[in-house]
């Protein structure tokens, strides 16, 4: 993906105690992943509709420039025309991986934010980008994706070995 993904980097958490766990006593992982997936992409839209990254803050608003310049879905943040919500977040299970994330090359620049300049210059010498980007993370797990991941996780290990 060469836009944004979520990586799960943590010592001491539940859900990556529950992952070790998962990847200890099973050979493929991947139907818990499948699941994981699902969940990641069914909290992605309820966290996208209230306009919110995983930690529950509310995404910067539009500048008054970027409201003028939209021509559909004015009253919505990262909206123009739905690409980034709909079409290009996914995921993909395997045996030894979940990746989650999107394929937008500008996804990474929603998600953590660009200042002026920040990739070079257009042939007329402007800014690229034109003005500064705040950061609007939209991938990431909230404190119930992690717990509903656990769940997942849990309800897997039970099903295989009670």
């Amino acid at each position: 993906m060469a836009g944004a993904r979520i990586v799960i980097d943590a010592t001491e958490n539940d859900v990556l105690d529950a992952l070790n766990e998962l990847l200890r006593r099973t050979s493929d992982p991947t139907p818990a992943f499948e699941d994981i997936g699902k969940y990641l992409l069914i909290s992605r839209d309820d966290r996208w509709g209230q306009q919110e990254a995983p930690d529950g803050s509310k995404w910067a608003p539009l500048s008054g420039v970027t409201l003028s310049l939209k021509t559909q879905n004015r009253d919505k943040i990262l909206v123009e025309t739905g690409h980034l919500r709909v079409n290009s977040l996914s995921y993909f299970a395997e045996p030894t991986a979940l990746l989650f994330g999107t394929s937008a090359i500008y996804g990474a620049v929603h998600q953590f934010g660009a200042k002026q300049g920040d990739f070079g210059c257009t042939k007329r010498g402007t800014p690229i980008p034109w003005s500064d980007i705040p950061a609007r993370p939209f991938l990431g797990i909230s404190n119930e994706g992690e717990t509903e991941i656990l769940d997942i996780i849990q309800d897997y290990l039970a099903e295989l070995f009670g």
